[in-house]
């Protein structure tokens, strides 16, 4: 199964149309071209971030999960980690619903490769300024089928790194 994510389709974008990528900033996207003209393999790993929080890391047929959006009821956290990580065979369950158990032979080997993934892309990290980093949790992590909270939004970013 091929990997891909909405950020792939500028620079995928670009590539169709002769264009470089501009050079004066990262670009975390890879053009989806080989996959679409070769039949091989843009990328083989996929990091998911939730603002400044690393949740989840694809690699291939499994998915680890660091934490998740905890049950939003407002009185709860926002975030649940998970020490050791989750991890599904997500091929064979694209739900999520059947976690490979800590005692599997997978286990331990796709975490190592996992984890070192994870490591090397915050190593390298240069955190940019967040777009909607906004100052109240509960409207930040709101999404359609919740109650609308009761708060105004601002943008209140000071630290860039900073999380909830």
């Amino acid at each position: 199964m091929d990997l891909g994510s909405t950020m792939d389709l500028f620079v995928t974008s670009l590539e169709i149309a002769g264009i470089s990528a501009p050079s004066d900033r990262p670009i975390d996207g890879v053009s989806l071209m080989p996959i679409l003209t070769e039949k091989r393999i843009a990328r083989d790993h996929l990091f998911h971030w939730r603002g400044n929080k690393l949740m989840a890391v694809r690699y291939g047929a499994y998915k680890a999960h660091f934490y998740s959006e905890g049950e939003l009821d407002w009185n709860s956290p926002a975030l649940q980690q998970y020490s050791p990580p989750l991890l599904y065979q997500v091929e064979h369950d694209p739900s999520e619903l059947y976690p490979v158990g800590h005692e599997d032979p997978n286990y331990e080997q796709m975490m190592e490769k996992i984890k070192k993934l994870a490591s090397d892309h915050l190593s390298d990290l240069d955190y940019g300024m967040p777009q909607m980093n906004i100052c109240d949790r509960h409207v930040a992590l709101w999404r359609p089928d919740l109650s609308a909270p009761k708060s105004k939004p601002y943008n209140c970013c000071q630290d860039p790194c900073s999380t909830w």
